[in-house]
C-alpha cells in the first residue's frame, strides 16, 4: 500500500483549489495512506475521512518577519521530524511552493520527491526548489496564465499517470451552522448581497478594493433593488466595514460581519445569499463551491491564474499594464506604486459593478 505525504499551501484560496487535486489523488488511489501537511487555520475546510488519512498541522504565520517566520518553521520541523520519519513515506508530493519545505523534507530521507518545474507565478521562472526534487513536473511556462487549480491537478496527474479531472470540494455545512448563520443574516429584503473587499494582508501583496467605491455600489444598488448588504472579512477589516456603514448614511442597510464567522459559517453565508462581490481572496473560492452568484474584482492577478471555479462567476478585470504583478510584488518585494489603493482595482468603477450586479440578479 502506497504511503504518500502531500505538502499544501495553507492559504485559504490556494487550499480550496488544491482540494481538487487531493480529490483526484484519493479517487485514483483509494487504498493509499495519504498524509497532508497544511495550516491549522484551514482545518474546518477539509472533508473528514475523504481526502486524507492523517493531517500534520503547521501553525506558523506567513505574515511575520522573515527571521521570526524561519525560526517558527525550524522549531516546527524539529518537533515533528521523528514522527514524519517514522511514517516511512514512499513519496512526497509538493503542491506547496514553500522554499522551507523543499529544503526540510529531503532531510527526512523520503526517496521520491515530486513537484513543479516552474514557479507558481511569473513567466518562464524556474522553480528555485527544483534541485531538491527527484521528479520535476512540466507545467506551462507562463504561470500567470495557468490556473492554480490546473497547476495542482497537473502535478497529481503526472504522479498518477492519469488524465482525469476534478473540481474543488468542501465539507457539507451542518444544520446547526445553517441555523446560526440564518439568525446572523436576519434577512428582511428580496436580495442579499455580500462584499469581501480585502485580500491577504501580506507585504507586497495587498488586494484592497476602495471603500468609497463600495459605498457608491451600495447606495446605487439600494436605490434600484430591495437588498440587504453584508460586509465580510477578518477582524482587520472591521473598522473599514464600520466606515462603509457610516458613509451609506443608513446603519440598518449594511451589516458588519467582519470577524464573526468561521470558515464553514462563511460557506453557509454564501449558501443563503444571492451575490458575492469580492476581490481575489480565499473568500471568493469558498463561495465558488456553492451556488451563489459571484462578481470577481481582479487586478493584481489575471483571472486566468486564479478566477473562481464557478459557472455563476462574472469577472471584472481592468487589465492594467502593470498586471499581473504577483512575481514582482510577492517574490521580488517590489511595492505597488499605488500603495494600499492599487490602480488596477480603483479602475473597476462602481458603475461597472452595479451594472454587472443588476444583470446577475435580474
Amino acid at each position: 500500500m502506497k504511503n504518500i505525504l502531500v505538502v499544501t499551501n495553507g492559504n485559504i484560496g490556494d487550499f480550496v483549489l488544491a482540494t481538487s487535486a487531493l480529490k483526484l489523488l484519493r479517487a485514483e488511489l483509494p487504498y493509499a495512506n495519504i498524509t497532508l501537511i497544511t495550516s491549522r487555520k484551514i482545518r474546518d475546510l477539509i472533508p473528514k475521512h475523504t481526502l486524507t488519512d492523517e493531517i500534520i498541522w503547521t501553525d506558523f504565520s506567513f505574515t511575520r518577519g522573515f527571521l521570526r517566520q524561519r525560526a517558527d518553521q525550524i522549531i516546527w520541523f524539529i518537533r515533528r521530524y521523528f514522527k514524519i520519519k517514522k511514517a516511512k513515506f514512499d513519496d512526497c508530493i509538493f503542491l506547496d511552493h514553500s522554499r522551507f519545505f523543499a529544503r526540510a523534507i529531503p532531510l527526512i530521507g523520503i526517496k521520491n520527491l515530486i513537484g513543479p518545474e516552474t514557479w507558481w507565478c511569473g513567466s518562464n521562472i524556474s522553480n528555485p526548489n527544483i534541485k531538491f526534487l527527484t521528479k520535476a513536473v512540466q507545467l506551462p511556462k507562463d504561470s500567470d496564465n495557468n490556473h492554480m487549480m490546473e497547476r495542482y491537478q497537473t502535478i497529481i496527474r503526472s504522479y498518477l499517470e492519469s488524465c482525469n479531472l476534478s473540481i474543488p470540494v468542501l465539507p457539507e455545512t451542518m444544520k446547526n451552522t445553517n441555523d446560526k448563520v440564518a439568525k446572523l443574516l436576519n434577512k428582511t429584503k428580496k436580495y442579499s448581497i455580500t462584499f469581501s473587499l480585502r485580500g491577504d494582508d501580506i507585504e507586497g501583496n495587498k488586494r484592497i478594493y476602495p471603500i468609497m467605491h463600495a459605498v457608491e455600489i451600495i447606495k446605487n444598488l439600494s436605490s434600484k433593488i430591495s437588498a440587504d448588504f453584508y460586509i465580510l472579512g477578518t477582524k482587520v477589516a472591521y473598522d473599514e466595514a464600520e466606515r462603509i456603514k457610516k458613509e451609506t448614511a443608513d446603519s440598518a442597510l449594511v451589516s458588519n460581519l467582519c470577524g464573526q464567522t468561521s470558515l464553514m459559517e462563511l460557506k453557509s453565508v454564501f449558501e443563503q445569499t444571492d451575490l458575492l462581490i469580492s476581490v481575489d481572496t480565499g473568500t471568493i473560492h469558498i463561495a465558488a463551491t456553492t451556488k451563489t452568484n459571484i462578481i470577481g474584482l481582479y487586478g493584481p492577478a489575471k483571472p486566468a491564474h486564479s478566477a473562481p471555479v464557478s459557472s455563476k462567476a462574472v469577472i471584472l478585470y481592468a487589465n492594467e499594464d502593470c498586471s499581473p504583478c504577483h512575481y514582482k510584488r510577492t517574490v521580488l518585494g517590489t511595492p505597488c506604486a499605488y500603495g494600499d489603493n492599487p490602480k488596477c482595482l480603483l479602475d473597476i468603477t462602481p458603475d461597472m459593478v452595479v451594472e454587472a450586479a443588476l444583470k446577475v440578479l435580474k
